[in-house]
């Protein structure tokens, strides 16, 4: 049986560690967290859930994953330019996931939070959950 996470994973970040993402997100696609060291903007991914859907003909992965861009800005354009370039690569993005079929990738609800750190410094984070349904082969 094929681990859904592992490869959902390396399938959501092969769709977004592209060049017109690494244009936008100088520093990288990372999952759940950046290292420490890295400058922003950049993405973080990380699946927030996942629940298995059975039938007749066999077991579906039901996960939901959060993709948002992390941008060091007191105002929130830069966070927003790479959230659509997020959006233009997730929504209907044809995973390749190993050892399922992927059959839907859709953007549910988006997200925008800022955060204040030491000495005023602010991040934006600006992204959305995506929905992403495959059938296990």
């Amino acid at each position: 049986m094929a681990n859904f996470r592992l490869n959902a994973d390396k399938a959501v970040f092969d769709t977004l560690n592209v060049q017109a993402m690494l244009n936008l997100a100088i520093g990288g696609v990372y999952n759940a967290q950046a290292p420490q060291q890295v400058k922003p903007p950049f993405v973080v991914f990380q699946m927030l859930s996942k629940e298995d859907e059975n039938s007749f003909n066999g077991r579906y992965a039901n996960a939901l994953y959060m993709v948002k861009a992390v941008s060091k800005s007191p105002w929130p354009k830069e966070a927003m330019d790479v959230d659509t370039q997020i959006d233009t690569l997730m929504e209907d993005a044809t995973l390749t996931i190993t050892g399922y079929t992927a059959l839907h990738c859709r953007r549910e609800r988006d997200l925008a939070l800022v955060e204040e750190v030491d000495a005023g410094e602010t991040y934006q984070h600006v992204g959305g959950i995506y929905r992403v349904k495959a059938d296990q082969t």
